[in-house]
């Protein structure tokens, strides 16, 4: 499974201690690598299948018979969700895998509002061991804020709070270096919320997002427009300095240094996307500084050495910066290192992702051609369009 280095594998030193002594977690690591196997080998394909049946009827009575095991309830689901992810044949089997590990943290865990060490503790309380459970949260968050950005949407819970709980300066099996650009990403999530309740207050629209849901009635009735956009200002202001006053953490993995990198430029598109939707009169700075971004994520994957460890969780800055980018020279490089994921991986969320971007690079391209057309295309109008989960995980 995925891991971004060898010193903090916890699908090792995690999964495998613990499917051990638990025939369902060990079941759904074997649906995993057979279903993995399945895409560079048709032959694994039937036995693949019926694997992950295996793992559903057992996931489906632990629910049952042991609700109350957290660590293995929640370990099972996390690793169905990232098998669904990778095989992307049925796009919203990972979100409901997903959905369903927030429903076991949720229902048996103490979620406060503001995070430090006793909370922390308390986070803790349901799980057998404090090292199995802080990885598990964290794994949770990583999937939960990343699908957040990639749905449009609030993440399920405050997984804010599970990034925090990494223990030192160890890489994340995940996210490596950047749990504090996971933090920020989350924060972000939360801009982009107020920013959309803002647009349909304004439009006197409610609306439903990617998934359908229904996104109610957002009107303003205490606080003018003015003094809400003051603040989506002053907080795109606070967090656009963070990132860039970010410290990425030492490390002698030069490659761990360059994902960390790539996921702050990540996260300066992201806030700058969401600050272009709710203040488009800066549209015309704001495309500066995206067009730094895009250029700062190619020139790092471009350092990164072709299929080292932390490549393997390189599609989301991949996918953001090729959401924005307008130069064929970056357009060339990133489709070039998605490509190189997809030969290597076999992914199939990559090719899903890319060809989103394949279908964004070729509207917009056409649009150039007719004078009388203004704007740009979008990567979301394309997931919308095209009823499109993205999972960038």
């Amino acid at each position: 499974m995925l891991t971004t280095n060898i010193e903090n594998n916890s699908f090792l030193s995690v999964f495998l201690p613990m499917a051990m002594h638990d025939s369902a977690l060990l079941n759904a690591l074997i649906a995993w690598s057979s279903s993995h196997l399945s895409l560079r080998d048709p032959a694994f394909q039937q036995v693949a299948m019926q694997n992950r049946l295996t793992a559903l009827q057992d996931l489906r009575l632990s629910l049952e018979s042991s609700p109350e095991n957290v660590e293995s309830n929640l370990a099972i689901t996390l690793v169905l969700c990232s098998m669904e992810s990778i095989m992307a044949d049925n796009e919203k089997a990972w979100y409901l895998h997903l959905m369903g590990a927030a429903g076991i943290i949720s229902s048996r865990t103490c979620i406060e509002s503001e995070f430090n060490e006793t909370n922390s503790a308390k986070l803790l309380q349901s799980f057998d061991d404090a090292h199995t459970g802080r990885w598990l949260l964290r794994n949770f968050a990583y999937h939960d804020i990343l699908m957040a950005v990639a749905l449009d949407r609030e993440p399920l819970l405050p997984s804010h709070h599970f990034v925090q709980l990494d223990e030192g300066p160890v890489a994340d099996s995940y996210f490596g270096l950047a749990s504090e650009i996971l933090n920020i990403l989350y924060r972000i999530t939360s801009l982009n919320q107020q920013v959309k309740s803002l647009q349909k207050s304004h439009s006197g629209t409610a609306g439903c997002d990617l998934l359908g849901l229904d996104t109610g009635d957002y009107a303003y009735s205490q606080r003018s427009i003015s003094s809400i956009l003051s603040e989506v200002a002053s907080t795109f202001e606070s967090l656009e300095l963070q990132l860039q006053q970010w410290k990425c953490p030492p490390s002698n993995d030069e490659s761990l240094i360059l994902l960390a990198e790539s996921y702050r430029s990540s996260a300066l598109l992201y806030l700058y996307r969401v600050v272009r939707r709710g203040l488009p009169d800066l549209e015309e700075s704001l495309s500066i500084k995206i067009a730094n971004e895009v250029a700062a994520v190619v020139f790092n994957i471009g350092k990164m050495p072709t299929r080292s460890l932390p490549e393997c969780t390189l599609l989301f800055p991949l996918f953001l910066a090729g959401g924005e980018a307008s130069k064929e020279i970056h357009i060339k490089i990133i489709r070039h290192k998605m490509l190189d994921m997809i030969d290597s991986r076999g992914f199939r969320n990559v090719e899903v992702a890319l060809s989103v971007l394949e279908k964004l690079w070729r509207l917009n391209l056409e649009r150039k051609a007719l004078p009388a057309t203004k704007g740009t295309v979008d990567w979301l109008d394309i997931v919308v369009q095209d009823g499109v989960l993205l999972s960038l995980s």
